[in-house]
């Protein structure tokens, strides 16, 4: 291919790096073995014979076709990395979501994952409908088929407008429900923890606002029309840019416990350990940006010591 292409045996020479001689010799050998002339010399250099034309035609054909065939086998191969449905809550993809692809795409190449972006009740019932493979939720209800690892106990943080003159250092849980608060839904972790510990109390909660958007609560919050309970990587940006103040609530705390959340049945990954490793030092990179608020309770442990046969 390479004589025909520079039309000149000591210009491909030069180009393959062999010697003159032996692509000579190769080429003798090609035209002995198919029993006819496939060049013609010249002083201008070599052109093909008809024989030749065939045999560089066919040549171009193969050539084309180890080409298509290596772009499919390596599509193949990328196709064959394996897909990890992953649910998380809005304050965990507000912490540590684009730290998350970006680190898996380097650290564990082989595994691609599709993440989730809800509040925890809708990531269970996803999970229920086998919808996500792994949901990071803070909530564990003794389902049927539902297996929970404890990760990290988070303080929940009372939070109002810039401008709000309620706030100190900390603020009581009495003080705090008696706020206009605008919180998600009964079905949500906060409401219910929130309404669990009033009831303990002897205390009524005033909701002013019920709103499944926590894009929507941070707005009302920020404007001061509202004040309400959240985690502290929904508002953390918020925080820093000023437009939300928040503070720590006594008497008692809040505190809630993320679960690594995943169905007692659900097959092995392929990858499975490198995974789950994966999703512990994550798990201790969340803790750490949460700061004072995060405490880490436990480790993502592999289910089994080896990692499953493809």
């Amino acid at each position: 291919m390479k004589v025909v292409e520079t039309g000149n045996i000591t210009r491909a020479s030069e180009g393959l790096n062999v010697a003159q001689t032996a692509l000579g010799q190769q080429i003798r050998h090609l035209e002995e073995s198919l029993g006819v002339r496939l060049l013609v010399r010249h002083s201008r250099g070599i052109s093909l014979t008809e024989a030749g034309e065939v045999l560089h035609r066919h040549a171009l054909a193969i050539l084309s076709s180890v080409e298509e065939a290596r772009r499919e086998v390596k599509a193949h191969g990328a196709a064959r990395r394996e897909v990890v449905n992953l649910g998380v809550t809005p304050s965990i993809q507000a912490l540590i979501g684009p730290e998350l692809l970006v680190a898996a795409r380097d650290e564990i190449p082989d595994i691609s994952f599709r993440v989730v972006e809800e509040l925890s009740f809708i990531l269970i019932d996803a999970l229920m409908r086998r919808e996500l493979d792994v949901a990071l939720a803070y909530e564990f209800e003794n389902r049927p088929g539902l297996a929970a690892t404890a990760l990290i106990e988070e303080e929940l943080l009372f939070v109002a407008g810039a401008g709000s003159r309620v706030l100190g250092e900390s603020i009581s849980f009495e003080e705090a429900i008696r706020t206009d608060l605008a919180l998600v839904s009964d079905r949500d972790i906060v409401w219910r923890l929130v309404h669990e510990v009033a009831g303990r109390q002897g205390l009524s909660v005033n909701v002013a606002f019920e709103v499944q958007s926590m894009p929507a609560i941070k707005t009302l919050v920020a404007r001061g029309a509202a004040t309400s309970v959240v985690p502290y990587g929904v508002v953390a940006e918020e925080i820093q840019q000023g437009l939300i103040v928040a503070c720590p609530i006594r008497q008692p705390s809040i505190k809630r416990t993320l679960f690594l959340n995943r169905m007692s049945d659900a097959p092995s990954f392929v990858h499975e350990t490198a995974l789950l490793a994966f999703l512990d030092r994550m798990i201790g990179r969340l803790a750490e940006k949460m700061g004072p608020y995060g405490n880490l309770i436990g480790n993502v442990v592999p289910r089994r010591h080896e990692e499953a046969k493809p």
